[in-house]
């Protein structure tokens, strides 16, 4: 065993203890003090809404490693949500806009897992957004009604014109008495009232109690038994699949709730889940992070409209969400040390042996460690126990990219083609409080199974992971190179909270787009009091 995998396990037991510690405990939590900030609050569908997030308790960072961003409808109903890792309480991430959603104002809402239990008002933030859909339009009216847009008569912020042209530049002055500033430039929505931080207790009735699981490592996936005396000892799997796999355990409470704590894996694509010896799962739901809530009975979503005369704006808008989309940003590949599996005594590359039809003949002509045996007309595999030089009794844990396979059968007669190697465990394997006699694992080039079928009763879950850290911000909203041949359709042209865009002057110089309409430049500021303070002015294109 090599050094590293030394460490990685080492890391895993240690992780696992504290967790089980953590989830076996009531321990005394902090109240998590959550908000966030966005560029701008109209979209498109298929748009990402680029976040900057903060989670603190007692003003230090908040244990909470996770933070999450939810779109909610006017229905009280969630319709995208992004799982964003926490740096020292900080996060800088998106959520991506699901392209069918249909045109309207939705509850842009940002929490932690613990946060809207111990304080709603602090733990649960959220603003209005709008978005608009192509395909499913809001309602078009003659003349909708004007929401005003009248700007604050103060001389926080002045600028050079109120009218530019595209390429031109623009000049931004803001008071140098301003303190604690976030400056944004983007396009104005001229279909919303309300643009600012919406308190929950303006919003909610309440929030519906659960147990509450800090989130110290990483994402925790939680389930929910729909039975009446849940049977304690029943064990259910768990495997995440992406560019890793990982496979996770755990046994329901007097509830019937599981958690499984996913760690430091993160950015999986889906989840297969199996309750042990492949017993059937139609009683098993997940449960999503997001607090359910109710709205306060004279609460009202504001309503979308549009007339003939914003289709020239809108197409404006539908050029700069699409044009966004070509720029990549950069982003975390950095493997993380985590166990996402075992520590394998033998590795077989499969690509080194003639390939045979059928596992049961690989593992015969290859392996010793394992041998294949027909019991009661039932193909076995049994482990040789290198610790005790003995043979293993029972079946060893089956393993397909960290997907368990309980039918033995199945695997033997299947054609390993698609098997790039297999790895082998020949002691106990110690899983949380499971112990296996034994690991035999195969994984395919791809991590999607080498065309293994999901088992019968096992769940296929379209779940994603935590999003990778954003490791390049700094041009995000960068003015395009004048030598482009892609023109510049940029509808946010400046955010402070991105990475060394940070104000060093009261100035700033910016370069009008092509996309044409009225921009909005909001400043946020503490006032004498201490109090956070808005204030904003608005130029336009043309």
């Amino acid at each position: 065993m090599n050094q590293v995998k030394k460490s990685a396990l080492f890391l895993g037991l240690i992780i696992s203890l504290i967790a089980q510690t953590a989830f076996g405990q009531t321990p005394k939590l902090d109240p998590e003090q959550v908000s966030f900030s966005i560029p701008k609050n109209i979209y498109f569908g298929g748009e990402r809404i680029w976040i900057k997030a903060e989670a603190f308790a007692d003003g230090i960072p908040a244990p909470s490693q996770i933070i999450y961003a939810e779109l909610v409808n006017r229905y009280n109903e969630s319709v995208a949500i992004a799982k964003m890792p926490l740096t020292d309480g900080a996060a800088f991430n998106f959520l991506r806009i699901p392209a069918n959603l249909p045109s309207d104002h939705y509850l842009l809402r940002v929490f932690t897992r613990i946060s809207p239990y111990l304080d709603l008002e602090s733990g649960l933030v959220q603003q209005y957004v709008t978005i608009f859909n192509s395909a499913v339009p809001p309602e078009v009216v003659a003349s909708r009604k004007t929401i005003n847009s009248a700007e604050p008569k103060d001389n926080l912020i002045s600028i050079s014109t109120n009218q530019v042209k595209a390429g031109e530049t623009i000049e931004i002055t803001l008071n140098q008495e301003v303190r604690d500033l976030e400056l944004a430039v983007s396009v104005s929505n001229p279909f919303l009232e309300n643009q600012s931080i919406i308190l929950s207790s303006e919003i909610y009735q309440g929030v519906a109690p659960r147990t509450l699981v800090p989130e110290l490592f990483g994402h925790i996936v939680e389930a929910k038994l729909d039975q009446e005396n849940p049977d304690a000892e029943q064990l259910y799997y768990l495997s995440v699949h992406g560019a890793k796999s990982a496979l996770f355990t755990d046994r329901p409470d007097e509830n019937g709730s599981l958690f499984f704590d996913a760690g430091g894996m993160k950015n999986w694509r889906f989840m297969v889940a199996q309750a042990n010896n492949n017993k059937s799962l139609l009683d098993l739901s997940i449960v999503s992070p997001a607090p359910k809530t109710e709205f306060k009975a004279g609460f009202t979503f504001p309503f979308l409209t549009i007339s003939p005369a914003d289709q020239a704006y809108l197409q404006e808008l539908l050029r700069g969400g699409q044009i966004e989309g070509y720029f990549v940003q950069e982003f975390d590949s950095s493997p993380f040390p985590v166990v996402t599996g075992f520590v394998e005594d033998q590795t077989y590359n499969l690509d080194d042996y003639t390939r045979f039809e059928s596992v049961e003949v690989v593992i015969k002509e290859y392996v010793p460690e394992v041998g294949v045996k027909t019991v009661q007309k039932r193909k076995e595999y049994r482990v040789l126990d290198k610790v005790r030089g003995a043979i293993f009794d029972d079946n060893p844990l089956m393993l397909v990219d960290a997907m368990p396979v309980f039918d033995s059968d199945l695997l033997a007669a299947f054609n390993p083609k698609g098997l790039q190697k297999l790895e082998v465990l020949t002691r106990n394997f110690y899983l949380n409080e499971e112990v296996f006699p034994g690991v035999i694992s195969f994984s395919s080039y791809n991590n999607n199974f080498g065309g293994f079928p999901i088992p019968t009763n096992g769940m296929y879950l379209d779940y994603q992971g935590i999003l990778p850290k954003v490791l390049e911000s700094e041009n995000l909203f960068a003015a395009v190179d004048s030598d482009s041949r892609i023109l510049d359709w940029r509808t946010v042209l400046f955010w402070s909270e991105t990475a060394n865009s940070n104000l060093t002057s009261n100035k700033v110089t910016l370069k009008a787009p092509a996309t044409k309409g009225k921009f909005r430049v909001r400043l946020d500021y503490l006032d004498s009091n201490g109090k956070k303070q808005t204030t904003f002015k608005y130029f336009e294109v043309n």
